[in-house]
């Protein structure tokens, strides 16, 4: 008879953990706020003033090539 409450108990545990919302309905999520690329007014991505044409600085790349 225990049991079956505790199993009981359990269940409702996990639902209400799966079933409520983590974020506030209207504001959203802080987490998926901080990872949007960053825009200008008219919602183009901006640059920035250096772009970087390969992953390594240009005197490693050049002492690749050799």
């Amino acid at each position: 008879m225990i049991k079956y409450r505790f199993l009981i108990f359990l269940s409702f545990l996990f639902s209400v953990a799966l079933l409520a919302p983590s974020c506030s309905q209207k504001s959203g999520c802080p987490a998926n706020e901080s990872l949007r690329a960053p825009v200008n007014k008219k919602g183009e991505l901006k640059s920035s003033g250096k772009s970087k044409s390969g992953l390594f600085p240009k005197k490693m790349s050049k002492k690749m090539r050799k």
